[in-house]
C-alpha cells in the first residue's frame, strides 16, 4: 500500500461455496445459499500518511546505514569508520589548517565538522563543544559520533544539504542521526566481542565488549532495554610517520565506557512515554599531537605523556519523550537535559605554545550543562490537495564554566588586563536558541511530491534568522525520477566565540601581515550568525537490479565566522615583578571574531547499486569542484577533490 495521504475504505466480499455431497440435507444447501448472498461489513483500512521530515528523507541527499551494513563491515571504534563511506562525507579536522588532523571528524559536503549535527534518536549531542576552540578554528576532540556502541544501532541516517536545514543551528553541512534499537515485547539477548589486529604493528589495534538485552517488565505495559559497551583503541606508535621524514604523530587512541537504560511505557493505546538515561566516559591515548609543534618525542613534557590519558569526557544525559497516536495526527513532546565533564591538563594560549599541553599533572575540568525542550504536531488533511502540515518549536539552553581556557590576560595575583576587556566572571558563558518551524508535505499529484518549510531561530547574542525551505520529487515514469531542494542553512555562533573573555594572543609570527607585533583575539557579541544557501538537483534511475543517481550541489556560504584581521583598539598589558618591582610595558593590538563575505561550496554526487540477490555490489563518488572562501580564495575544509567507495557483499 502506497505511503501516501489516502482515506480508504475497502468493501471486501468474502465468497466461499462448499459443494454439496449426494446425502447432503436440503436444509444445509439452503444455509449454504443464504451465507453466499449474504454480503461482507466493510472493511476500514488504518491510514498511512507520511510527513514532511520523512518526505525529505527520500531525498538525494540521504543515505541510510542499516544495522545489517554494520555487521557486515564492523567499525574499529567510532561510526564514523562507516558513514565516511557515503556521498558527500570526509573525515577531517576541525579546520582547514591541518592542525588536529589526527583527531578526524565527519565533515559533510566540505563544509566542515562544526557543520555536522549529530543526533541520536533525534536528539542533538552537542559534548564536543566544550572542547576549547583556537584561533584558526580548531579543538582537539574526536566529536560527538562516538557515544552509542555500534551493536546497539538500528540504523544511520545521514543527511546532506537541503535535507538537513530543518534540524536548525550547526546543520548547514549535513545531520547524523544514530537511531538506537528498540525495546521488545519479548525477551532478548546478545553479547558481543570485536577485535581488530592490523597487519602493520605500529597501527593502534581495537578490542571490543558490550552487550544488549531488551524485554518486558509488565507484558504489553512497560518494557526495557539496557545496553553497555567497553571499546579500547591503542595509539599508533610515535614514530610512525618517521619512515616519510615526518614527526607528525599518528591516531591517538581512545578508551569507552558506555551504558545506557530505556524504559517504554505503554499508558494507553494512543500514547507512549519513553525514559532514556545513559552515561559515557571517552579518554584518549596521547600520541604526541601539538597543536603547533609535531616533534613531541623532543620535548620534555610532551614526551612523557605519550599513551597516557591526558583528557577525559564525562558525559550523562536524561531524556523524557512522550508520544501521541491521536485522531486527528501524531504528537511528539521531548524534554532533554545533557551534562558534559571535559576534564584535561592545561593547553598554552598564547603564539607558539598554543594548544601544546604545558602541566604534567594537575587537569582542570570544563562544565557543559545543556537544556532542550522540543514539542512538535503532525496533521494530516485534504484542503484543495492531500497534505501533512508539521509545526513544532524548541528551546536550546547551554551553560558552560571553563576556568583554564579564560585565564590569558591574568597575572599571577589573579588580575591583569583581561579584567579591562570583560568584566566578572571570565569564565562562565551561556546561549540560548528559541525556535519555532512550520512544514508541509504536499500530494500534488500521484507522480509530484513538494514539501515547504520555515524555520525561525532566535539566538540570545546574534539576534533572528528565517529558514525557509523547498524540496521535490517528480517521478518521471516508470524508472526515472527527478529531485531537488533549496534551503536556507543556520548556524548561531559557539560561546567561545562570542564570549568576550576568552582571550588569545600572539606576540607577532601568528598576527596579521598588516600588524607587526602583539595581538590578541577577543571574543565578539555582536557577531551575525552564518547562513548557507544549500541547493541540490539529481535524477535516479531504478530497474531491476539497477539503482543509479547523480546530483549536483551548491552551498553559498555567507557571514563565516574567522580571527579577525582588524585592529579595533588596544589594550595596556603592562606588569610588575612581584620580586624585582621593574615594570614591563606592553600594548596589546585587539583583534576579534569577525563575518566573512561569502564563501562557495560546489560538486557532484553519484552512485551505482547492482543487487544480484545474495550479491550486492554498492558504489558511489564525490567530485568537489570548489571548497573556498571567495575572499582569501582559502579552502573551507580539507577534503579530496575525488572520493570513490566501492562495497562488495
Amino acid at each position: 500500500m502506497s505511503k501516501r495521504i489516502i482515506q480508504s475504505v475497502l468493501s471486501v466480499s468474502v465468497l466461499a461455496s462448499m459443494m454439496s455431497m449426494a446425502f447432503a440435507a436440503q436444509n444445509e444447501q439452503e444455509q449454504a445459499e443464504q451465507t453466499l448472498e449474504k454480503p461482507a461489513e466493510p472493511v476500514k483500512l488504518e491510514t498511512i500518511f507520511v510527513t514532511a521530515e520523512e518526505q525529505v528523507k527520500q531525498s538525494l541527499g540521504v543515505s541510510v546505514i542499516t544495522k545489517e551494513d554494520l555487521e557486515k563491515l564492523p567499525v574499529r571504534n567510532d561510526i564514523s569508520d562507516y558513514v565516511r563511506r557515503m556521498p558527500g562525507v570526509n573525515l577531517t579536522g576541525n579546520s582547514a589548517t591541518g592542525q588536529r588532523g589526527n583527531n578526524r571528524q565527519i565533515d559533510i559536503r566540505g563544509m566542515g565538522p562544526e557543520n555536522t549535527l549529530i543526533l541520536v534518536d533525534g536528539k542533538p549531542i552537542n559534548s564536543r563543544n566544550s572542547v576549547r576552540y583556537g584561533w584558526k578554528g580548531e579543538r582537539d576532540t574526536r566529536g560527538d559520533s562516538n557515544w552509542v556502541p555500534a551493536e546497539a544501532i538500528e540504523s544511520i541516517e545521514v543527511l546532506r544539504g537541503p535535507a538537513a536545514a530543518r534540524y536548525g543551528s550547526g546543520a548547514a553541512g549535513g545531520v547524523v542521526n544514530i537511531i538506537t534499537k528498540k525495546v521488545t515485547n519479548e525477551t532478548h539477548g546478545s553479547v558481543e566481542f570485536y577485535t581488530s589486529q592490523p597487519e602493520d604493528s605500529k597501527e593502534g589495534s581495537s578490542n571490543r565488549v558490550g552487550f544488549n538485552v531488551s524485554g518486558p517488565l509488565i507484558k504489553d505495559v512497560l518494557s526495557y532495554r539496557l545496553y553497555g559497551n567497553y571499546n579500547k583503541t591503542e595509539a599508533d606508535d610515535v614514530d610512525i610517520n618517521k619512515s616519510i621524514g615526518s614527526t607528525a604523530a599518528g591516531r591517538e587512541g581512545v578508551k569507552n565506557k558506555d551504558i545506557s537504560g530505556r524504559l517504554a511505557w505503554q499508558a494507553t493505546d494512543q500514547q507512549t512515554v519513553l525514559l532514556d538515561i545513559s552515561s559515557s566516559k571517552q579518554g584518549n591515548i596521547y600520541s604526541g599531537d601539538s597543536q603547533l609543534n609535531a616533534n613531541a618525542e623532543a620535548d620534555a613534557i610532551l614526551s612523557q605523556l605519550i599513551g597516557k590519558e591526558t583528557n577525559t569526557m564525562y558525559r550523562d544525559s536524561y531524556a523524557l519523550t512522550h508520544e501521541g497516536d491521536w485522531s486527528w495526527g501524531k504528537s511528539k513532546l521531548v524534554a532533554q537535559y545533557d551534562k558534559t565533564h571535559n576534564k584535561r591538563l592545561p593547553e598554552g594560549l598564547a603564539g607558539s605554545v598554543e594548544g601544546k599541553i604545558n602541566n604534567l599533572d594537575d587537569k582542570a575540568t570544563s562544565r557543559l550543562e545543556t537544556l532542550r525542550f522540543n514539542g512538535e504536531a503532525n496533521i494530516p488533511f485534504e484542503y484543495y490537495l492531500p497534505q501533512v502540515l508539521t509545526v513544532g518549536t524548541e528551546w536550546v539552553e547551554d551553560r558552560f564554566k571553563d576556568n583554564v581556557s579564560t585565564t590569558q590576560g591574568k597575572d599571577s595575583s589573579g588580575s591583569g588586563y583581561g579584567d579591562q576587556l570583560a568584566k566578572g566572571d571570565r569564565s562562565k558563558m551561556e546561549s540560548r536558541i528559541a525556535s519555532a518551524y512550520i512544514e508541509d508535505n504536499l500530494k500534488v499529484t500521484d507522480s509530484t511530491d513538494v514539501v515547504l518549510g520555515l524555520r525561525f531561530d532566535d539566538h540570545s547574542k546574534s539576534g533572528s534568522n528565517w529558514s525557509p525551505s523547498l524540496n521535490i520529487t517528480q517521478k518521471l515514469n516508470d524508472y526515472f525520477t527527478l529531485k531537488g531542494g533549496v534551503a536556507k542553512a543556520y548556524k548561531a555562533p559557539n560561546m567561545y566565540q562570542n564570549a568576550e573573555g576568552y582571550l588569545l594572543s600572539t606576540n607577532g609570527n601568528g598576527c596579521p601581515a598588516n600588524i607587526e607585533s602583539r595581538c590578541l583575539l577577543q571574543g565578539n557579541g555582536d557577531l551575525k550568525p552564518e547562513t548557507s544557501v544549500n541547493k541540490e538537483l539529481g535524477i535516479q534511475f531504478q530497474k531491476d537490479i539497477v539503482n543509479a543517481s547523480l546530483t549536483w550541489f551548491r552551498n553559498d556560504y555567507k557571514d563565516k565566522i574567522v580571527a579577525g584581521t582588524h585592529v579595533v583598539g588596544t589594550v595596556d598589558g603592562s606588569s610588575t615583578n612581584a620580586n624585582t618591582g621593574a615594570v614591563t610595558n606592553t600594548k596589546w593590538n585587539i583583534l576579534r571574531w569577525e563575518n566573512t563575505p561569502k564563501a562557495l561550496i560546489q560538486g557532484f554526487e553519484g552512485s551505482l547499486g547492482l543487487d544480484f540477490g545474495d550479491i550486492r555490489w554498492t558504489n558511489n563518488f564525490t567530485y568537489m569542484m570548489d571548497s573556498k572562501d571567495k575572499q582569501t580564495g582559502n579552502p573551507l575544509s580539507l577534503v579530496p577533490i575525488y572520493t570513490i567507495n566501492s562495497i562488495f557483499d
